[in-house]
């Protein structure tokens, strides 16, 4: 007697038998008690007629619903939500330094402005998304005059000039690729 096809065939998840081998057993009210590896304590789950929770709520209104089952994956500890005020970013900044002497003409900013200053200055501003930051220097005569663009504190560009009519220029951009604000002047 040869097998009929359907039977031949492995049971696909999903797919219903159409003959099963034996009755399913109609499901019997049971009290049960699981106790995770990292728990404190056993957190007993009673069935009568529907999930009772350990609170005492009610969370089912029939016997037909199944019990939820434990989820076993090898660590019943509670997950922390993750914490998003504790690690609070602080703002990216960047820092206009001009130092030497009196009387130097002072142009600053993010691409596309240009503000003026004054020796000594040191001005600090949010870090927005320009393509590049700038600061020229021109001695105005003798002396001399030193410029700083840092980035959240960090010195990413410096430039020293003396004598005459001379330029201390400071520029950075962000490079592409790795996103990291770089020298523009070095090279």
């Amino acid at each position: 007697m040869s097998t009929p096809p359907w039977a031949q065939q492995p049971h696909q998840p999903g797919q219903q038998q159409p003959f099963p081998a034996q009755p399913v057993p109609p499901k019997k009210n049971k009290t049960k008690t699981y106790a995770g590896a990292g728990c404190l304590g056993v957190v007993g789950v009673l069935v009568l007629g529907g999930v009772i929770s350990a609170a005492g709520g009610k969370s089912g209104d029939s016997a037909d619903k199944p019990a939820p089952a434990p989820s076993h994956t090898g660590n019943d500890t509670k997950t922390a939500a993750p914490h998003a005020a504790a690690k609070k970013q602080t703002p990216q900044t960047v820092t206009y330094v001009v130092t030497g002497t009196s009387g130097t003409d002072v142009q600053y900013g993010p691409a596309g402005s240009s503000a003026q200053g004054k020796v000594p200055m040191n001005a600090t501003k949010p870090l927005g998304n320009p393509q590049y930051y700038s600061i020229t220097a021109q001695l105005q005569g003798a002396g001399h005059v030193t410029c700083q663009l840092k980035v959240n504190g960090k010195v990413i560009s410096q430039s020293t000039a003396s004598g005459g009519y001379n330029l201390a220029s400071c520029e950075i951009s962000k490079d592409p690729f790795s996103g990291k604000w770089t020298d523009t002047n070095a090279g």
